[in-house]
């Protein structure tokens, strides 16, 4: 039982190393927590309950820890959207029920004792499995995007959740700060980070991916692991950014990984098991304090700013949170914080424009595109804007993000069809 408790929460130990939004310590503390209340409840509960009944609820307890380890490969069943409406989690729920049941009434103690043998087993080879798997992957060779000047600086500029006509405000605080923006509107391969950046840097389509190790996403078409990426060392390629273990891949000059504000580790941990209750929302546990994401936006950017590119050149990766909301501005709906945070990205762009051409000259390139546009579904179902209002026009170009490329080529006015492989010289170009 204690076993299959620790094994359900796997996906949400792996997301936290995988994020990085909690320490080592933290999930550790979380975890022992966790042990620590169920020893508390069931303990006495065993002693003053008969039994029998002890028996029959210490078997439906461990069917039910064992549903929940499995429910990611559940939940990746073509009969589950990615988000579980309540009917969905009311019907897991009576499944899980019958099984505890049948296993309650109708196993004699040898045959319960090999299924409690077959549960532990199951659950540990599902979630090791992939941590093996990843091992067989081949190395993914990543080089700088195509059309840099061979001797000069590129910023590729990745600007979250910004939205295909959002970019022309992006271009216009660029061009008023002297540069001459080429400006395309390109297909985004999916509509979340996690599916989306992966693919960028060369790994197969996973329109369903999940966290699987503290390095790697996979779903039921393929996986991949950033401890997997080699970058040539001759492209002094820096990274910055938020999200992904970038750190995790080889061959960098410098990187710095920063994780999004989160709740404490014991609160996120027990958070995490409310997921399946109907009317709940895995957005629920998502911390909103407006100081602490304008804090982690400010030390993105200034990480981004003061990046040893900035001296040694090469390529500078940064993965930015603007526009992404939650605003800085606890009242503010939708529409505002997301207006707010664009401005910000602009001035952010104009700077990192400035900054560059000081720096290297004619010789430095910027690129600025993002994984997906603003997703009004998502951000709607969190508690912040359900009461300051989500109100927000819809964006005119579905399922597309700018792509604006200023210096290097003044020629070349060529774009990805979309963000795929965005790093690959091979990858396909559109006029």
């Amino acid at each position: 039982m204690a076993a299959l408790m620790l094994l359900s929460r796997a996906d949400w130990i792996l997301s936290s190393l995988y994020h990085g939004d909690q320490s080592v310590a933290g999930i550790g503390l979380a975890v022992a927590a966790l042990f620590a209340v169920a020893l508390l409840v069931l303990v006495p509960a065993a002693l003053l309950v008969p039994s029998r009944l002890s028996e029959a609820a210490l078997r439906v307890l461990t069917v039910a820890a064992a549903v929940y380890v499995f429910q990611p490969a559940i939940r990746a069943l073509p009969i589950f959207p990615p988000e579980l409406t309540s009917i969905h989690k009311i019907g897991l729920a009576v499944t899980t029920l019958v099984l505890a049941w049948l296993a309650a009434a109708k196993l004699s103690p040898s045959q319960w004792r090999r299924m409690q043998k077959a549960l532990l087993v199951g659950g540990l080879l599902f979630v090791s499995f992939p941590m093996l798997a990843v091992r067989a992957l081949e190395p993914i060779q990543v080089r700088m995007p195509a059309g840099h000047p061979a001797q000069g600086a590129t910023v590729v500029l990745l600007l979250d959740e910004l939205n295909a006509e959002a970019g022309e405000q992006i271009a216009t605080a660029i061009a008023q700060a002297g540069g001459q923006p080429r400006t395309h509107r390109i297909k985004s391969v999916g509509d979340s980070t996690i599916t989306v950046i992966p693919e960028m840097f060369g790994a197969p389509h996973v329109p369903q991916a999940r966290v699987c190790t503290p390095t790697a996403v996979c779903d039921r078409s393929g996986m991949f692991d950033f401890a997997r990426l080699r970058f040539d060392p001759a492209d002094r390629v820096h990274i910055v950014g938020f999200h992904h273990p970038y750190c995790a891949a080889n061959g960098l000059m410098s990187c710095e990984r920063f994780a999004p504000p989160s709740r404490p580790p014991v609160s996120s941990l027990l958070c995490s098991f409310g997921r399946l209750i109907p009317g709940r929302h895995a957005s629920d546990c998502d911390w909103f304090a407006p100081d602490d994401w304008q804090a982690f936006r400010l030390r993105v950017r200034d990480a981004a700013l003061g990046s040893p590119f900035w001296t040694s050149g090469g390529t500078l990766y940064a993965h930015l949170p603007f526009p992404h909301p939650p605003g800085h501005l606890p009242e503010a709906g939708l529409q505002a914080d997301y207006v707010a945070n664009l401005d910000l990205a602009g001035q952010i762009a104009a700077q990192i424009w400035r900054q560059g051409r000081d720096r290297f000259g004619e010789k430095f390139q910027l690129i600025v595109t993002s994984d997906h546009p603003l997703r009004p579904a998502l951000w709607c179902r969190h508690s912040k804007y359900r009461e300051t209002g989500c109100e927000i026009a819809p964006t005119a170009f579905e399922g597309h993000v700018p792509f604006i490329a200023v210096g290097g080529d003044a020629g070349s006015d060529t774009a990805p069809v979309d963000n795929a492989h965005i790093f690959n010289p091979s990858s396909r170009t559109s006029p």
